[in-house]
């Protein structure tokens, strides 16, 4: 008995483990049905998002597919586009609740109290705001580039006007020369080939006037070795000249070339005819027969003159005529 006191009753000792898990099992029961209704709720909150997204994405969807319509037909037709218009604003105003209605994102908790505007106004207000494409091929371009094109075709004008000139048969005046002097036309053709031969190996070295170079080629016009005998020209225009020489207290000291072998006999007459009919000078033709006898009589000569040289071959030439 007194053991049994000590010890307690074992049968009652076994009921308190039993309820104890009883107890236990019944917690972990509910905490099991309690998330599993959080579970649940959560799925069908997130439901009722997705189902809201695709309701308002499809409004979204149907208010632009509206508006390109309605674009459209204003296009097509601009009366019965207005029409339409109308008869969408007078639905509207028959039943100002129908847009409401068929929108969620009007009722509920996501509604803006302060903001009366439909859906469908909102969309048209936001699509108002987005800038027009420019349909292609009718962009504008920067200002600059007409202000370039408009400044090129301005000035192109003034050019023209100011360089092109005038229709005319007459040539312009830095293209004329004047006139030779009236000469015979055996003549005549002498000055015209003689002019040329100058201006091309002459002109260079004595000058379009003859006046020459101080110091290295002497003056052409009023010169006796020009307007004298012609064979001094004729030789030194076959040979050549070098060496010193003074004309008028001036000295001169230059190579001049020999174009014996660069010019027929007809081209030194003509250029040797030129010199002496020109700068002021006259005298005498030379023909070509006379320079052909001369350049037999100097065809051993291989190097140009000298004055002195020059002279003994002219006097040599004189006595043997005699």
């Amino acid at each position: 008995m007194a053991d049994e006191q000590h010890f307690g009753n074992p049968g009652q000792g076994g009921d308190k483990d039993r309820k104890h898990d009883r107890d236990k099992d019944q917690m972990h029961d509910r905490d099991k049905d309690r998330q599993r209704d959080q579970g649940k709720d959560q799925m069908h909150d997130r439901e009722k998002d997705r189902q809201r997204d695709q309701d308002e994405d499809r409004m979204h969807d149907g208010d632009r597919d509206r508006q390109r319509d309605q674009d459209e037909d204003r296009k097509r037709d601009p009366k019965h586009g207005r029409a339409r218009e109308k008869e969408n604003i007078a639905k509207k105003d028959a039943d100002p609740d129908r847009e409401r209605k068929d929108n969620p994102k009007d009722s509920g908790e996501f509604a803006d109290p302060e903001d009366e505007r439909s859906m469908e106004e909102l969309h048209r207000a936001a699509m108002e705001k987005e800038e027009q494409i420019p349909e292609e091929g009718n962009e504008r371009g920067p200002w600059w580039m007409y202000a370039i094109i408009i400044a090129t075709l301005a000035f192109g004008f003034f050019y023209m006007g100011r360089y092109l000139g005038e229709i005319s048969d007459q040539p312009h005046v830095l293209f004329t020369t004047p006139a030779p002097p009236d000469l015979e036309p055996e003549e005549l053709d002498l000055m015209a080939t003689g002019q040329r031969v100058y201006t091309r190996l002459c002109q260079s070295c004595h000058q379009q006037d003859g006046a020459g170079v101080p110091g290295a080629f002497p003056p052409l016009g009023g010169s006796d070795w020009v307007i004298g005998i012609p064979e001094r020209p004729v030789y030194i225009v076959l040979q050549g000249f070098q060496g010193e020489i003074v004309r008028e207290g001036v000295t001169y000291n230059a190579v001049m070339p020999g174009f014996g072998r660069l010019l027929s006999d007809e081209e030194v007459a003509s250029v040797v005819t030129y010199i002496r009919n020109s700068f002021g000078n006259e005298a005498p033709e030379v023909l070509p027969e006379e320079v052909a006898e001369m350049r037999e009589a100097s065809a051993d000569r291989a190097t140009g003159w000298t004055e002195s040289e020059l002279d003994d071959f002219i006097e040599s030439q004189e006595g043997d005529v005699l």
